[in-house]
């Protein structure tokens, strides 16, 4: 274990980032059964938006291949392999766009370019997704090889 104090990106966006909204209270005897949504009741999951899904919609496109296009037109494909809740807690800006944060953890063989560019910005696409300008950026594993990662506020 490091006793390194440098705080990571993804330290940073968890401590700063803030958490969820307050659950109300139920009324006395309220039942499980009375407040478990029927199929009917549950809404249909929508189409997934870049600026306010959450990490529940995004981890429905795990193993999903993503393109990463920077400005000078350099193109990546990587895989979505991990889908992290930021758990946000009480300090979190009521007016941002998602309940909470998410982390999008991205590999592949197309990852050399966008490590060795560092943080930076990418129109990050899919099919039926549609796209968005994200910054990503390079995460350094324990077994050495790296990641990118998105985080989304």
């Amino acid at each position: 274990m490091s006793s390194n104090n440098d705080i990571s990106r993804r330290g940073f966006v968890v401590t700063q980032v803030a958490g969820a909204a307050t659950l109300a209270a139920l009324p006395a005897g309220t039942t499980f059964a009375a407040v478990a949504p029927t199929p009917a009741a549950v809404p249909h999951a929508g189409p997934f938006n870049w600026h306010s899904s959450g990490a529940e919609e995004l981890t429905a496109h795990l193993g999903r291949r993503f393109r990463f296009r920077a400005e000078d037109g350099q193109t990546a494909v990587l895989k979505l392999v991990a889908v992290e809740p930021v758990n946000s807690g009480p300090h979190r800006p009521a007016d941002l766009p998602r309940k909470s944060g998410v982390i999008a953890v991205f590999d592949g063989l197309d990852k050399g370019p966008l490590v060795d560019a560092g943080s930076r910005t990418y129109r990050v696409s899919a099919a039926r997704i549609g796209s968005a300008d994200l910054m990503a950026t390079p995460v350094r594993k324990r077994d050495g090889s790296d990641v990118i990662e998105i985080v989304l506020n």
